[in-house]
């Protein structure tokens, strides 16, 4: 962004896009405006480990689920890249308190709003509870039927928050 010549700007992260997100509002927080993220969390527990398992044989997903990634990437790819993620990902439970960035957050001060999914699969209600108690002025929206990809399947009421919090 400093190379486009931007002063200041918003983020908007969603899952691990959320966690650069967080990462970069903490250590940047001269440059960072406003900030929206969603299915993200900011350390790995080992419920987070038992549900990344419970996913990490791709041809057990539904062709639903699986099907727009291996357009995308190939099967073949797709299931070894989503493999390392898992593998990549399980890491963090190692750290203390499985940190990814929970030692950052405090150090988050602009205006950040966390939209949650109630039935994520992925993520936890306890990871937006946390985002919400440890960034400073922090608020959470929640959508009730909301799934991980509320962005897509709750389009028109996500952009309209995001809008409204954007715009304000």
């Amino acid at each position: 962004m400093k190379a486009l010549g931007f002063g200041k700007f918003s983020l908007l992260g969603w899952s691990d896009g959320g966690i650069t997100a967080l990462i970069a509002a903490a250590k940047n927080p001269h440059l960072i405006s406003k900030m929206v993220v969603w299915g993200s969390n900011a350390f790995v527990s080992q419920q987070d480990l038992k549900l990344y398992n419970a996913v990490r044989d791709v041809s057990k997903w539904s062709a639903r689920m699986r099907q727009p990634m291996e357009e995308v990437y190939g099967a073949q790819i797709f299931a070894k890249t989503w493999e390392a993620w898992v593998d990549g990902i399980a890491q963090f439970a190692k750290r203390p308190e499985g940190s990814i960035c929970l030692e950052l957050l405090p150090l988050i001060s602009c205006p950040t709003l966390i939209i949650h999914g109630e039935k994520d699969p992925m993520v936890p209600s306890f990871h937006p509870q946390c985002l919400l108690k440890h960034i400073k002025g922090s608020r959470l929206h929640l959508m009730p039927e909301g799934k991980h990809n509320l962005h897509l399947r709750y389009a028109d009421e996500f952009n309209r928050l995001v809008e409204d919090f954007l715009g304000h």
